[in-house]
């Protein structure tokens, strides 16, 4: 669209109000006709100007503290008697203004993406932000971003966030905001078997809830505890990746966090039979293998067995060696 200053404010207004001579209809005709924006520029303000007597914004014009600027160009005589000028010159003023109110009202909000990942998926967003996302992870965000990034977030991912210090980086997930820069995290919401939890591998983050903030650094980890308070300590854990990166890793750690971490990889829950078999430990190191492989080696090293129920695994048996 040509800028509307390619064309005078009087002859709009008359053009408006239907007062323009043949001559002066023939010319902003011409106008318009150049390119649909233009033509679609003049429609925005006939609207407006259809409105302009119950339009809030002309009832807020203080059309004596602007009229020095109105009546070098309209007939002061005129406007003292006629009503219709006084709402042209109204309008003199409103359209000065006019081109952000037009783009206003034919902004259009971008639209907002959902994506439900049905297997490990990863998505890259319109700053280039990489998300690797989890089987049976949301992630919603806007087509394009505006003045920051920010998206809303359930289950499990890994970000790579793509550097920028003037926009920053927003996740919504449970009652819970992070905001980066350009950081790379895993980031984990509650399910009916685990907690919340953001792990920091590069950068800088900060966490917070309504009534709490924290800042992470590399190797730390933040969880929601079962007060509902904020516990930021130094990650332990090697194998909280292992959803993405195939590998478990385990150094005597005990078996009710080795199935802990299994659960979280493949997406399965395990009940344990025995309680005292949450106690015994393993050591070992699985590779991209799936999961019937390291059940059937904890079968032998344990003397255990595992069924399959509707929402979960039941471990039976299992003795220490």
């Amino acid at each position: 669209m040509k800028n509307p200053n390619d064309i005078s404010n009087e002859l709009m207004l008359k053009y408006l109000s239907d007062t323009v001579t043949t001559e002066e209809r023939e010319a902003m005709e011409a106008w318009m006709a150049e390119s649909e924006e233009n033509s679609k520029y003049i429609q925005q303000l006939k609207s407006l100007w259809a409105n302009a007597e119950s339009f809030s914004l002309l009832d807020s014009i203080d059309l004596e503290e602007n009229w020095k600027g109105v009546q070098g160009k309209l007939n002061k005589h005129e406007a003292a008697n006629n009503r219709i000028f006084w709402r042209v010159a109204a309008a003199v003023i409103f359209i000065v203004s006019a081109a952000f109110l037009v783009k206003s009202l034919m902004y259009t909000a971008p639209q907002q993406m959902i994506f439900t990942a049905q297997q490990q998926t990863d998505i890259t967003l319109p700053d280039g932000t990489l998300v690797t996302m989890k089987e049976g992870a949301t992630l919603k965000y806007p087509e394009e971003f505006g003045n920051e990034r920010r998206v809303e977030f359930e289950g499990e991912a890994f970000f790579e966030v793509e550097r920028d210090t003037e926009r920053p980086f927003i996740i919504e997930a449970d009652d819970t905001e992070t905001l980066v820069l350009g950081t790379s995290f895993n980031l984990k919401t509650a399910t009916s078997y685990s907690g919340f939890e953001l792990v920091l591998v590069e950068g800088k983050v900060s966490f917070s809830t309504a009534d709490e903030k924290v800042v992470l650094t590399p190797g730390q980890r933040v969880a929601l505890g079962p007060n509902g308070l904020l516990e930021k300590t130094e990650n332990s854990n090697l194998n909280f990746q292992a959803w993405q990166t195939g590998s478990l890793v385990f150094e005597n750690a005990k078996m009710d966090d080795v199935f802990e971490d299994i659960g979280n990889a493949y997406n399965v829950h395990f009940e344990l039979e025995n309680p005292a078999f949450a106690s015994c430990t393993l050591t070992a190191r699985y590779d991209q293998e799936d999961l019937d492989s390291i059940l059937n080696t904890l079968e032998i090293l344990f003397n255990t067995s595992f069924t399959e129920k509707q929402d979960a695994i039941l471990v039976s048996g299992g003795s220490c060696n």
